[in-house]
């Protein structure tokens, strides 16, 4: 008896799971590699003059690091001084949304885990629905941007402090080494005359 249930829900999953033949449609191009992903540009920090008020805002920009400094909405650091980076804030609002996906994905996992558990069924499912709420909420609520503040000279030695957002992990990597290799710094080092 054991065996032919096995052996059914064995060859259920392998209907449920599509194959290359279904991955391909007409006029669809089939999958060939990693798919790249629009990557976000950073938001940085600027002044808004709208006539009776001057505001600080943030703003979609492109801020460009290389030899000749750091450019930015504000202004051309041509002497990096100093850089430092902050974490951005926990969202609360992302982590609600990532608790009902984590709710609603380990209510399946773990009445799919009944089929295997039988009457342990009433200790496991519960434990990975909780399970699930808890790993959705941390993973909605957590994000991998950071805040960048740079202090440093223009050409005409005026001291600037631009900021600009990075919104994920794979920029914040990228302009930290852009930042080590240009500036000589290392995040929080002082730059001494």
């Amino acid at each position: 008896m054991k065996k032919t249930s096995l052996l059914v829900l064995a060859l259920l999953s392998t209907m449920l799971t599509p194959t290359l033949a279904d991955s391909i449609r007409p006029g669809s191009r089939p999958l060939t590699g990693v798919q790249k992903r629009a990557t976000k540009s950073p938001t940085c920090l600027v002044l808004e003059d709208d006539g009776e008020y001057v505001e600080e805002k943030w703003k979609p920009c492109d801020v460009i690091i290389n030899d000749t400094g750091v450019i930015h909405p504000m202004g051309h650091i041509t002497t990096v001084v100093q850089w430092t980076t902050e974490k951005q804030e926990f969202s609360v609002g992302g982590a609600a949304v990532g608790a009902v996906a984590g709710t609603g994905g380990g209510m399946l996992v773990g009445l799919g885990s009944c089929a295997f558990t039988g009457p342990f069924c009433l200790l496991t499912a519960p434990a990975i629905m909780s399970t699930g709420t808890m790993v959705g909420g941390g993973a909605g609520g957590h994000r991998s941007g950071k805040f960048y503040t740079i202090i440093g000279n223009d050409i005409n030695n005026r001291r600037l402090i631009l900021e600009f957002k990075s919104p994920n992990g794979k920029t914040v990597k990228q302009t930290n080494k852009l930042l080590l290799s240009t500036t000589q710094l290392a995040e929080g080092e002082l730059r001494v005359k």
